[in-house]
């Protein structure tokens, strides 16, 4: 199981607003942040790539849905 590990918490947002699931999260007690693992794949680099290069295009509701979601998690990472 190959897996991606990801911590900007914007392209986090962005990968699942594009539909890619979050395979495993976990805590960094060392450095107080949250880890988000997924299945790491071309998909998932060119999506990335794409972020970046800021030439990808989203629908602003799946991205808000999205961004609430990661949210969540975060502060259920962080009160653990």
């Amino acid at each position: 199981m190959d897996l991606r590990k990801i911590t900007d918490r914007d392209l986090i947002v962005f990968l699942v607003s594009k539909g890619f699931e979050i395979v495993k999260a976990q805590k960094d007690l060392a450095r107080n942040r949250s880890i988000i693992y997924f299945y790491n794949s071309e998909e998932l680099k060119k999506s990335i790539l794409g972020y970046v290069n800021k030439s990808e295009k989203i629908n602003i509701s799946d991205y808000i849905a999205a961004e609430k979601r990661v949210k969540t998690l975060f502060y259920l990472q962080k009160s653990s």
